[in-house]
């Protein structure tokens, strides 16, 4: 039986030690401000990433891992007979994995691609099911197998405060961002099938906080295994949640994290995320 190798990319929320342990391959996007390569996704905190938003009104953007550096990483992880599983950020968020699609065509080594079909926190679940897996020796078709349920089972929620990064992304029209910041609109989003959903858009937060205690008790209802809170710039509201549900689920494990730069480039500044797996 081949070694079955992981790649994914750098919006993934996984640790430092589950990335030596597994041996998982992550791929650094680089950060783009006006066209140009400011620097790479795993070279700047979050904190640092966020407070690029404030400088002269700029907001960066996260480039593309480009075919040419996907071909070449899957060529020399393959050069050994292993197999080459590719997962990575859902394609409503990223071009990279169309990227990888293509790269997987013309690499020498048998590369499969999966679109998670999720954000970064539901990417990070899926690439450590699959890691465990392979750990176990299972084959491919079980581990795509076992990525999928975990898929079906993710629910994505985030709160965002402003929306100047959902209308720079196209999330929100211009024309309706402009009259809804002028309100100072908030919004709450589902991410589900793939794509933004709003849930939630109020004037008064307090119809905010009425989501998540009516979504608390969908939850109370639901088999949850895993908990991740993430946030973009003030923790406030992160460290609330975190509190909230550590008292509600105390059996559950629960992380809580600034969010990755390529989700705060959707969400924007003060923004936070609540991403949970059922069992």
């Amino acid at each position: 039986m081949h070694n079955i190798k992981i790649v994914t990319d750098s919006a993934a929320h996984l640790s430092p030690n589950d990335i030596n342990h597994y041996h998982i391959t992550v791929m650094n996007s680089p950060i783009l401000i006006n066209g140009k390569v400011f620097g790479y996704v795993n070279k700047i905190s979050s904190e640092k990433f966020m407070q690029m938003f404030d400088d002269d009104g700029r907001a960066p953007i996260i480039g593309e891992i480009s075919v040419e550096a996907l071909t070449h990483t899957y060529d020399e992880l393959g050069a050994d007979g292993s197999q080459i599983l590719s997962i990575h950020l859902s394609d409503t968020l990223s071009n990279t994995y169309k990227n990888a699609k293509s790269a997987a065509t013309k690499s020498t080594s048998q590369v499969t691609v999966i679109n998670s079909r999720v954000t970064a926190a539901g990417l990070a679940y899926q690439v450590m099911t699959a890691a465990e897996a392979i750990a176990k020796g299972q084959r491919m078709i079980d581990v795509l197998a076992s990525m999928e349920q975990v898929r079906d089972k993710t629910k994505i929620f985030f709160s965002a405060p402003n929306n100047s990064q959902l209308v720079n992304r196209r999330v929100i029209g211009k024309i309706r961002g402009t009259i809804e910041k002028r309100l100072n609109v908030s919004y709450v989003i589902e991410f589900k099938n793939n794509d933004f959903s709003f849930v939630t858009r109020s004037r008064q937060d307090e119809l905010v906080n009425q989501f998540w205690h009516d979504q608390l008790t969908i939850m109370h209802h639901e088999p949850i295994v895993q908990l991740s809170i993430l946030h973009s710039g003030n923790p406030d509201r992160a460290n609330f949640l975190y509190q909230m549900l550590s008292k509600e689920f105390p059996f559950v494990p629960i992380s809580k994290i600034p969010t990755n730069p390529e989700m705060a480039c959707f969400i924007g500044n003060e923004a936070t995320g609540v991403t949970y797996l059922l069992g």
